[in-house]
């Protein structure tokens, strides 16, 4: 096959460019050349995480620190300013964004652009540079049915006009499932049907595939010490990069793994080595990230899934359902649960985890052209 120049635009956050890395790695590997772009500062970021050749925007400033730990999650659960983050997230950050990433396909030249489906300035880009772009999914949204209703789903109810008219002013149209935009030549989904398949509402769109896990790349962070555990089962509970401050949930998990005598590891805000530590584990308390789900399900670790906001809620569904873990509000479940955690069976979800999405995921990008 003729050798591409494959543009990936990421956004700038360690949850939306970790799965795609496997997917740059096995483009290179089938010696494609690749350009990861961001239209906020990570290079150094990616350059850890092992892409060779990155661009930014000149002058392009970092992703901003001023909504993390504390202060993010009191808006979180406030649902007006919550409402405003995800608006200034998906119409205002895109409008900004369409130009800065226009002068790097014009710098670029690439046969073909790889997109985070939250990138909709990646797509009209794309479109108006006239390269053909699919998209790489960062969330469960484009396996999410019609009949689903959360608060995410009511917010976007209410921006679509919105965001119809960030397309429209360029005169192009876009179709949405929730929060991501879906390209025309396919969108590659991060999951497997045992987790998301026919029987829970299954693939909506036929031009969306579910591809495996990507486990692929330099994730880095802190590898974690055991030697506390000694013979206890290990309780591991994290609540992501950004939506980390819960100190009332960590208190609840110490104090229920304390009666249970199991060993708790709850980071809670210092990046680890989740794929080095998830096969060591014997139960996962997570808010249902995407890649925190995957990456559960690919070492058929059980979870407890206790959604903070967003797309989580859709996760905690489709890991019940598929019995990979229960959904739980952790303000009322009781301490009991985490033992039926570390009871449930997750072996099929795991085997059909198996196989490498990245793979499916660089089809995709092959089979654009």
């Amino acid at each position: 096959m003729k050798k591409l120049k494959v543009l990936v635009v990421t956004l700038p956050e360690r949850g939306h460019y970790h799965p795609l890395l496997g997917p740059v790695a096995e483009l290179v590997r089938r010696g494609h050349e690749v350009v990861v772009a961001a239209t906020c500062d990570v290079a150094d970021e990616l350059r850890a995480a092992g892409v060779d050749r990155i661009a930014i925007p000149p002058g392009a400033p970092p992703p901003s620190t001023a909504l993390r730990g504390e202060e993010l999650a009191r808006v979180l659960v406030d649902p007006p300013r919550l409402a405003d983050w995800i608006r200034e997230l998906l119409v205002e950050a895109p409008r900004r964004g369409v130009e800065p990433l226009r002068a790097i396909l014009r710098e670029v030249q690439p046969d073909v652009v790889a997109i985070d489906t939250m990138a909709y300035d990646a797509a009209i880009a794309a479109e108006l540079a006239g390269v053909p772009w699919v998209g790489w999914a960062t969330s469960l949204n484009p396996v999410v049915a019609d009949d689903t209703d959360s608060q995410l789903v009511r917010t976007l109810r209410a921006l679509d006009g919105e965001r119809q008219a960030v397309f429209a002013d360029h005169g192009l149209a876009a179709r949405f499932r929730v929060s991501d935009v879906l390209s025309p030549r396919g969108t590659a989904v991060f999951a497997t049907e045992a987790l998301v398949g026919p029987a829970f509402g299954g693939v909506v769109d036929e031009t969306v595939h579910l591809v495996g896990p990507s486990l692929g790349g330099r994730r880095g962070g802190e590898r974690v010490d055991l030697g506390f555990v000694g013979d206890r089962a290990v309780v591991y509970a994290s609540f992501g990069s950004q939506a980390w401050y819960q100190p009332a949930r960590f208190a609840r998990l110490a104090a229920a793994c304390a009666r249970f005598d199991l060993a708790l590891v709850a980071p809670m805000g210092r990046h680890v080595d989740q794929l080095e530590l998830l096969p060591r584990v014997h139960g996962f308390v997570t808010h249902g990230g995407a890649n925190s789900v995957m990456e559960a399900c690919a070492f058929g670790v059980p979870m407890l899934v206790a959604p903070i906001c967003n797309d989580q809620p859709h996760a905690a569904a489709f890991v019940e359902r598929a019995g990979a873990g229960l959904a739980v509000d952790l303000e009322t479940a009781s301490d009991a649960t985490l033992d039926c955690m570390l009871r449930l069976d997750c072996s099929a979800v795991r085997e059909s985890y198996a196989r490498d999405g990245s793979v499916g995921a660089a089809d995709l990008v092959e089979h654009a052209r």
